[in-house]
């Protein structure tokens, strides 16, 4: 096999094998910008050269074409294809530009799709198909302590990683990174970026439930934004420092700090940090026990979040418009806001996430009398948390443990165990399929 590849090689002009090495640096395909971005120096490719040149390693059977109707064409290679490219490109001397160009472009591309903004659709999904890549780029930075470049990457795709539940992988990647950028001596990377960068991994680590260390990285964050006079940075920090007091019940200490964010968000006109303003408007509201002004500023958030195309916020605060609405004792609209999240939330494939949704359905069923079914959904809840290791905060576990004991007293034994081992046993898929057929008729 590799003689053929090596005879096919051979007959490539002197162009097409300059492109096809430098093609070894990609794991798991790539489009046609990031070929022209990694295999040329910028400026140095002629006006369709990339196109043909591909064009003519597929004819040769050295990539392969993929055209989706909805997305953009990728190319890729078989990995001992792959390798052998990888091979010619290391003989030839040219793997460092082209691994730096590479992981160059995947920092821009991942910056310029904010997850949890505009910019999502077609360019997020993409980008999805990349997270090989980034692995790839943020090896490579860090074998050669890239610090301010390895930084970039991982608060990008960090940001990307939490959003689709990779909480662990976004942990790993942000603290070694940023670990790399305090080795430099003086911090290499800029304040913003270093600030940026440990905000997403308090975020992170606050959806592991690991706080001890939440207060400590969001405080560092809040002083480097400061530095810089950062205001969307400040009001970023201030409002994990929120979330990490309320996670606590701090209350009092949460309020003032979602208060300080919401001041900070004010002096900047950035459409995501005013998308969190409000929704630290809505916590403070939801700790000072006003459900009505909680559930109608969540109501109006929507439409502003859908507009944006904020598809991340559209759901987490539909599923808080089901919380609000369960407490409130209405649990028609609860079910409803829960099953309008869960076809949202399918999109991101977060375990954690659907879980946490998961878990509102359920109490809500077993506060109709619905037990089996609220039985099925508490073990497929469980079963995510743990596929994810993301544990309940000390509220959601009391609430947790309160309907599963709830279900559990009013089922026979045998019952409880057989719905259990069902909702266990569910795909993600079909733990949502069973909540969005759960008729809400006590079964």
């Amino acid at each position: 096999m590799r003689d053929a590849i090596a005879w096919s090689y051979e007959l490539l002009t002197a162009s097409q094998q300059r492109c096809f090495r430098a093609l070894g640096v990609f794991v798991g395909g790539w489009t046609l910008p990031a070929a022209e971005a990694v295999c040329w120096a910028e400026g140095e490719a002629p006006a369709d050269e990339a196109i043909l040149i591909l064009a003519a390693l597929v004819d040769a059977s050295l990539v392969q074409v993929e055209m989706p109707p909805d997305g953009a064409t990728r190319f890729s290679m078989l990995e001992l294809i792959r390798e052998y490219a990888l091979d010619q490109l290391r003989m030839a001397g040219e793997e460092e530009p082209c691994r730096r160009r590479h992981a160059a472009y995947y920092a821009c591309r991942g910056e310029s799709v904010a997850p949890f903004g505009p910019g999502q659709g077609a360019g997020k999904t993409q980008l999805v198909l990349d997270f090989p890549n980034a692995r790839a780029a943020l090896q490579w930075a860090e074998e050669r302590q890239e610090a301010t470049l390895g930084l970039r990457l991982a608060r990008a795709f960090g940001e990307m990683w939490f959003s689709y539940g990779h909480m662990h992988e976004a942990e790993m990647w942000l603290g070694r990174m940023l670990a790399l950028d305090w080795q430099a001596g003086a911090p290499e990377a800029l304040l913003v970026l270093r600030a940026e960068a440990l905000s997403t991994l308090a975020e992170v680590l606050l959806g592991l439930g690991k706080l001890e260390r939440v207060e400590a990285l969001a405080t560092e964050a809040l002083e480097r934004a400061r530095q810089s006079g950062d205001q969307n940075c400040m009001s970023i920090a201030w409002s994990i420092l929120g979330q990490a007091a309320k996670a606590q019940g701090k209350l009092d200490k949460a309020a003032a700090w979602f208060t300080e964010s919401v001041s900070h968000a004010r002096l900047t006109e950035h459409l995501s940090i005013n998308g969190l303003a409000l929704r630290n408007r809505i916590e403070l509201a939801w700790i000072q026990g006003d459900l009505a002004l909680a559930s109608r500023l969540l109501e109006e958030s929507l439409p502003l979040a859908q507009s944006a195309g904020i598809t991340f916020v559209v759901a987490g605060n539909t599923n808080m418009l089901g919380h609000l609405a369960h407490q409130q004792g209405n649990y028609a609209l609860a079910k409803t806001r829960y099953r309008e999240a869960l076809v949202l939330y399918r999109a991101f494939g977060s375990p954690s996430y659907r879980a946490w949704c998961l878990e509102g359905l359920a109490a809500t069923l077993c506060a109709e009398g619905c037990y089996k079914p609220a039985t099925r959904l508490c073990a497929a809840a469980a079963a995510l948390r743990e596929q994810a290791q993301t544990p309940r905060i000390a509220a959601e576990r009391e609430a947790f443990e309160q309907t599963l004991a709830r279900a559990q007293a009013a089922l026979d034994e045998a019952t409880f165990q057989a719905e259990w081992a069902t909702g266990s046993a569910y795909t993600p898929e079909a733990a949502i399929d069973d909540a969005l057929g759960s008729s809400g008729t006590a079964r």
